[in-house]
């Protein structure tokens, strides 16, 4: 491959206009080649390469993310160590969740819904399955819910 590139424009999904950006010559055939993204729901950490970058995070995907850990308890719009969760190619939702180590649960302490997602009894099954995935990662026992887990459905 040369060291050549090719003008693409790039559409947002928070309103903004569309980028004129450059990509590799070979762009479209990468782009056919791509498999699609699995339908699972998977918890992606606050320090993913995907929210790294906020800006370029809202520009792409609509999603405004902010880890609220040196955010004053009062202040914080979510919680203390807050994951996104990733559904296919679309962010659908936050989880506050941490190890209770004496207890030997995932502890669940609240999830939100991001506008227009709502845990229907579909998606339900995904959310406990990647939750019991993280559980076992994490050398837990079970996964325990706060009363009123769900603070938003979208």
């Amino acid at each position: 491959m040369s060291n050549a590139v090719v003008p693409v424009v790039v559409e947002a999904a928070d309103g903004s206009p569309s980028r004129r950006l450059f990509a590799r010559p070979d762009i479209a055939d990468c782009l056919g080649a791509m498999v699609p993204a699995p339908r699972r729901l998977r918890i992606i950490n606050p320090f993913d390469p995907l929210l790294r970058d906020r800006k370029r995070l809202l520009r792409l995907f609509n999603f405004d993310y902010r880890i609220e850990i040196f955010v004053p308890k009062a202040k914080r719009k979510y919680g203390y160590y807050v994951f996104a969760l990733l559904e296919g190619e679309r962010l659908v939702g936050r989880i506050d969740m941490k190890a209770d180590r004496p207890g030997g649960n995932l502890a669940v302490a609240a999830l939100w819904m991001e506008p227009g997602c709502r845990l229907t009894p579909a998606r339900q099954p995904r959310l406990e399955a990647e939750l019991d995935r993280q559980r076992r990662f994490s050398g837990l026992g079970g996964v325990s819910y706060a009363d009123g887990y769900l603070k938003q459905d979208g």
